[in-house]
């Protein structure tokens, strides 16, 4: 389990957002560092990495979404038809590469990415397995920032499908849960 921070990113948005700590210390104060990635982010295809079963991936920095509800009237009545689905930008770091160019036509010219995938990775017994694996389609990049380094991406999203796959403490797989929204029929299950 990796350590995180909150930390505002640069800029006129006064966002802040989780980002992954990559110095983890061992019980003697002694810097660790990170052996494997615990989030990794998939855009169609045009990411890369050497990490093997994820090499059309890359490694995910930190990111932020928000789902919600807008619901006007009495809350203690049922829930209105007019209740609508939200969902904030979706907003990645990502490390710098050969495909930061890429993300930065599709913003300039408009297409979208097909189907964004974030995957969070964990080790069940000897195996790594993903823990939970959020996919979001057709995803238009609204701003691209580039701090040294690392890239900042913000994607206005149309679905979201959230699995969270569970393990007993033997390591045995019980299964997954998922829920699914579509933010542009503001439909959901």
């Amino acid at each position: 389990m990796s350590r995180f921070s909150i930390v505002q990113i640069p800029g006129k948005s006064k966002l802040h957002i989780p980002m992954i700590d990559k110095t983890l210390l061992n019980d003697d104060g002694a810097n660790t560092g990170v052996t494997s990635p615990e989030w990794m982010v998939q855009m169609d295809t045009f990411l890369s990495c050497s990490v093997e079963g994820y090499e059309t991936y890359c490694e995910l920095f930190g990111w932020y979404g928000e789902s919600s509800r807008y619901t006007s009237g009495s809350l203690a009545s049922s829930l209105y038809t007019s209740a609508t689905l939200r969902h904030t930008d979706l907003v990645i770091v990502i490390p710098n590469g050969g495909y930061s160019t890429m993300l930065e036509g599709l913003m300039n010219t408009g297409n979208f990415i097909k189907k964004l995938i974030i995957v969070r990775l964990g080790n069940v017994k000897t195996a790594k397995v993903v823990l939970q694996k959020l996919t979001y389609t057709n995803c238009r990049i609204q701003k691209f920032n580039q701090q040294l380094d690392q890239l900042v991406v913000e994607l206005s999203i149309m679905t979201k499908n959230n699995t969270v796959y569970v393990y007993g403490q033997d390591g045995q797989s019980q299964g997954q849960m998922v829920t699914q929204a579509d933010y542009s029929k503001n439909t959901a299950s």
